[in-house]
């Protein structure tokens, strides 16, 4: 009569542990996701950041470089009307 009382307890102890085992496994696998994600998303909004403020330097550089030749340009016209 206490044998199977003792079986269905461990049964039931044994198939709670798998199922919780399991539910934190599930939850770990989940939250590992979710992290590399967001480091990957941040990674890449870094990285788009950082292109926008290359872009700006370039610009910089090539609208300074536009403006001393159309000065010398200018200076050169102005030179040879004389």
């Amino acid at each position: 009569m206490n044998k199977p009382i003792y079986f269905g307890v461990v049964a039931v102890i044994l198939a709670f542990t798998l199922i919780y085992a399991s539910v934190a496994n599930a939850q770990n696998v989940t939250t590992n996701a979710s992290n590399a994600m967001g480091n990957a998303s941040a990674k890449a909004n870094n990285t788009g950041a950082s292109i926008m403020n290359k872009t700006e330097d370039l610009g910089k550089k090539i609208a300074g470089g536009l403006g001393s030749l159309l000065g010398n340009a200018s200076q050169k016209l102005k030179e040879g009307s004389k």
